[in-house]
This record gives C-alpha cells, structure tokens and sequence, in this order.
C-alpha cells in the first residue's frame, strides 16, 4: 500500500500573512517568468484584502503536515453561478514535480464536485509556460481559445483559458 503525504488545503486568512509572503518570495522563478521584476514586500498583504474584498474569491493553502508548500487561488460563481476560475496554483520550487500539486487539484476539484454547485472549472494558464499547459492536459482540461493579458506586478502576461467539465466521465477507449 502506498503512503500518502497528509496533504490539505485550508484558507489563508490574515494570520497567514508572514508565510504566504515568504511561499511568494521562494516562487520568485515563477512570477520571474512571467515578467514580473521584483516581489513587493506587500505581495500577500494585497492578495489577503484582494480577496476578501472580491466576492467568491478564495486563497487556500496547501499544507504538508504544518508547512504551507503552496496555495490555490480562486474564484467560486466565475465568470457564471455554475463555474470556478483558478486563478493560479504556486508550489514551492522544492515542491514541484513531486504529485503534490496533482493531488491538491484532486483534492480541490472533489470538493467542488461534492461540496458546491460548480459544474466547471476554468483555469487561467500562462501562455508561455507549456509544462503548465500539459499538467492541465493531463487533468482533462481543454484549451477554450479564449485568452487575456492580466496584471501581474509589474507584468501583463498572456493566460489562456482551459476548461474542465466536473462530474463527467473521460469517454471510454477502445481495446
């Protein structure tokens, strides 16, 4: 039997400030790529308020044991009552490439499948960034061919947008 990491996804709250800052500043090769030049001192002060300001939106953290590895960001009732739109899942760089962010999103897409009414869920995915695009793939997201350019910093990357339809079953293969 395999032995799974305890891994949960819980929401940041304004106590968690000092440590999403510190999970930013470790994923400065992220927002890098994107363009952004520096990580400010008040990335996840803002990004606290932000979302509770904003309707639906939510950062949860992912956890190993007692450490924030990550977070998820998203909207629930977006861009419709039945949709979510993820806006970003960041892991440490120590993190990546280890299934941590594979299971988060299971862990996350369940939860919306069981727990609301969110039939479909839009990820946001930097144009650029084709390893990203196929861990979307993979998870049955689809390219929509719909795109944007949002405010990062001091960036403005291209996303695209991928759909994944919750509750469906992949079509069969033939043997």
């Amino acid at each position: 039997m395999a032995d799974y990491p305890h891994l949960q996804l819980v929401p940041l709250t304004t106590e968690d400030e000092s440590r999403l800052q510190s999970l930013y500043e470790s994923a400065a090769d992220y927002f890098h790529s994107l363009g952004v030049t520096s990580i400010p001192n008040t990335m996840a002060e803002r990004a606290l308020l932000e979302a509770s300001n904003l309707p639906g939106r939510h950062i949860m953290g992912i956890f190993l044991e007692e450490e924030l590895i990550g977070l998820l960001d998203f909207r629930l009732r977006y861009p419709a009552a039945e949709a979510a739109q993820l806006g970003l899942i960041l892991l440490a760089p120590e993190y990546r490439g280890r299934g941590y962010g594979t299971l988060a999103m299971d862990i996350w897409e369940t939860w919306l499948e069981v727990q609301t009414p969110i039939e479909r869920v839009r990820a946001a995915v930097p144009a650029h960034l084709r390893e990203a695009q196929r861990f979307f793939l993979r998870r049955e997201y689809h390219l929509t061919g719909e795109s944007y350019r949002a405010s990062v910093g001091d960036a403005h990357p291209r996303l695209l947008i991928m759909v994944k339809l919750l509750g469906i079953e992949p079509p069969a293969t033939e043997p």
